[in-house]
């Protein structure tokens, strides 16, 4: 949150984070990792429970008792929540980048790949190239089409349509793909109707980044680093010819934080 605020101030948004923590811990929080975002102390979780996120998996009188459900939030200048970014699994949520592009549909300062061919330019990213445990982020890629170029579409029959594959790993989860519907389109060089794209597309998948600190860390070894790899297959044609299918490999490299292992004083933590 601490990375992100200052694109979100040029979109007129405020950050802040709420917990059940007293001043003093986020106090203490804010100096110890440079914190300038607001940090509000909820010591009896009453907006907590206002709001309805109260984890009620945890049973009063347990340590962590008070603690939310961890959800995004907009919320408008009448107090009106207008979003809001939560997970199904308490271990995850969404980081600051994901939250970003699906609210503003671009990149928060994230490293881009660009693959430039006869057929058309690639151009792909995530949401955020850093991520915590049990973070979700976006993967994202926007096709730009050259000159009388078409790729054709899921739901065509006989043609290779476009395909997006990510490979398994035990780092990450992926979620439901996101891909445009083609469009209805006559063709006179083959005369049929086929489902196409023309022009480009957008295609994007959220992925959960392992809440598993021993598999993470046996599967990067020594590295900080999280490699997710893909492939975008298609079929393309111009107005006159159909072009053997490519596959386009794809690879994202994903900075992973360690969580914090540093306590608070003694005198602060919760009894």
């Amino acid at each position: 949150m601490e990375e992100s605020r200052k694109e979100f101030k040029k979109k007129g948004l405020g950050v802040a984070a709420i917990s059940y923590d007293s001043r003093e811990v986020l106090r203490d929080f804010s100096r110890r990792k440079q914190i300038t975002i607001p940090l509000l102390s909820d010591p009896d979780s009453k907006i907590i429970r206002a709001f309805g996120i109260l984890n009620t998996s945890i049973q009063p009188g347990q340590p962590n008792y008070g603690i939310p459900f961890p959800g995004t939030y907009l919320v408008n200048q009448h107090g009106v929540v207008v979003s809001k970014f939560f997970e199904e699994d308490y271990r995850s949520r969404y980081a600051m980048g994901t939250v970003y592009t699906r609210l503003f549909g671009s990149p928060l300062n994230t490293r881009e790949t660009v693959v430039e061919n006869e057929h058309l330019t690639l151009t792909y990213y995530s949401s955020s190239d850093s991520a915590a445990m049990g973070n979700r982020l976006t993967l994202m890629a926007d096709v730009t089409l050259k000159p009388k170029m078409h790729l054709y579409a899921p739901g065509v029959d006989g043609y290779k349509p476009v395909e997006w594959k990510l490979v398994d790993s035990p780092g990450f989860k992926p979620s439901k793909l996101s891909l445009p519907s083609g469009k209805s389109l006559y063709l006179p060089a083959i005369k049929e109707r086929v489902l196409v794209y023309e022009r480009g597309l957008r295609i994007s998948q959220d992925v959960d980044i392992s809440s598993n600190y021993r598999e993470l860390k046996k599967m990067i070894g020594d590295s900080d680093q999280l490699v997710i790899e893909g492939a975008l297959s298609y079929q393309a044609c111009d107005d006159k010819i159909c072009y053997l299918a490519k596959t386009l490999p794809l690879r994202w490299t994903i900075k992973l934080i360690n969580p914090d292992s540093e306590r608070v004083p003694e005198e602060l933590r919760k009894r």
